[in-house]
């Protein structure tokens, strides 16, 4: 029974382990708990926020958390902004654009009409 419990303390990896700093600059990471359905929700939407064209950091994410999860933090997220990374993020979950608050429809029309 003690190796269990020895073996899980030792798979347990900090978050800052995980995510590169730059990604959660502002806050101390590690003081955040995946039992905490805020945290959860923080760490997914920063990550989608940053991620940008990062794969890297999306599937760092995916071992956290499952798609479902992913897609519900991000439906109606706040914090994703620009059409391009909503675009990229709509292509990897299968999900609409307009999910999200600030997706412009129609934005290349606009910017050259």
């Amino acid at each position: 029974m003690n190796n269990i419990i020895s073996i899980e303390n030792q798979e347990k990896k900090k978050l800052s382990d995980i995510f590169p700093k730059q990604v959660f600059w502002d806050v101390d990471i590690d003081n955040f708990s995946l039992d905490n359905w805020e945290d959860r929700s923080f760490i997914i939407q920063r990550v989608l926020k940053r991620s940008g064209h990062h794969g890297r950091l999306l599937d760092k994410l995916e071992n956290l958390f499952s798609i479902e999860e992913i897609k519900f933090y991000a439906n109606d997220s706040m914090e994703i902004m620009g059409n391009e990374p909503i675009e990229n993020l709509c292509k990897r979950y299968h999900m609409q654009p307009s999910q999200f608050p600030y997706y412009i429809n129609n934005l290349k029309k606009q910017v050259y009409a």
